[in-house]
This record gives C-alpha cells, structure tokens and sequence, in this order.
C-alpha cells in the first residue's frame, strides 16, 4: 500500500515539475516581432526633428527602455526636475523610461512610459514595425487618449 502511494506521489511530482518545465520554456520564447524592440532607437518628434535615443532591453521577460543620449538642447548634465518620486531630480541620461511591458500577441503592452519633458508617467503600448521601426503609444486611461510616437533603429 504504501509503495503504491509513493509511485502516485512520484507520479504526480513529475507530472507538476514537467508542467513548470514546459511553461517557463514558453515564457522564453519570444516572436521575432516582439525581439525586433530590443535595440539602440532615435526618437523622433512629432514635429519630425530628430529626439535623444533610447535603448530597449529585456529584463525578466519584460521590456525596459533607458536613455543613452539626451534630446538636442540638452545637456548630459540635465536632471528631470519636472519628475516626481524617485525619478524627482535623476540625471535624464541613463533614465528608465520604459518599464515593465510584457508581451502579448506580438505587442509589448501594460508598461509605463516617463516623458521627462513634461515629468509624467502614461500607460503604454510598443510594437515594432518590420525591423527599423518601433512605434510607442502613451496615453492616460485608455489608449483612444494618446499619442503615438515612431523611432527609428539606430545601426
């Protein structure tokens, strides 16, 4: 009896730890489409001027973005005094702006976007556009309330 309840406890601790297996081997996985974000960007205005650019990276299975140049007019020296909470007074260059998106579909979606021009945070979505394009919506609420940016790939 006990020898047959063992076998079912061995069985079904296999079964949970190829269960686990099998589904962190998917989270890995990405689209070539969600991998096309990671990169070095140039970000464009909307007035089509060229911005400062931004690097976007995994962490955790979530795409982050930080700023490796500050936009022309301003300095490396430049804090984002516009900011609140922990970005309050951080140096713009080397700031997180994009945070925690995860995938879904082929989009990078529920992240934040920090605009360290006017200090605030807005939802956001990411999705790439072939391989040289990146397009990021950021909006309050709900995405009809936005704007959406395009970046270019920097080689």
């Amino acid at each position: 009896m006990k020898s047959i309840r063992n076998r079912a406890i061995c069985i079904v601790a296999v079964g949970w730890l190829a269960l686990i297996a099998v589904h962190a081997a998917g989270a890995q996985e990405l689209s070539p489409k969600l991998q096309s974000a990671v990169g070095h960007w140039q970000v464009v205005n909307s007035d089509g001027t060229p911005g400062g650019h931004v690097e976007t990276y995994l962490e955790n299975g979530k795409l982050f973005g930080k700023v490796t140049e500050v936009r022309p007019g301003r300095t490396p020296h430049d804090l984002c005094d516009k900011c609140q909470g922990v970005a309050s007074k951080e140096l713009i260059l080397g700031m997180v702006i994009l945070r925690n998106f995860h995938p879904e579909g082929d989009d990078w979606v529920e992240g934040t976007v920090l605009d360290p021009e006017n200090g605030k945070e807005y939802k956001g979505k990411i999705w790439a556009v072939g391989k040289d394009q990146l397009h990021m919506r950021g909006f309050i609420g709900v995405s009809l309330f936005g704007r959406t940016a395009t970046w270019t790939r920097i080689p």
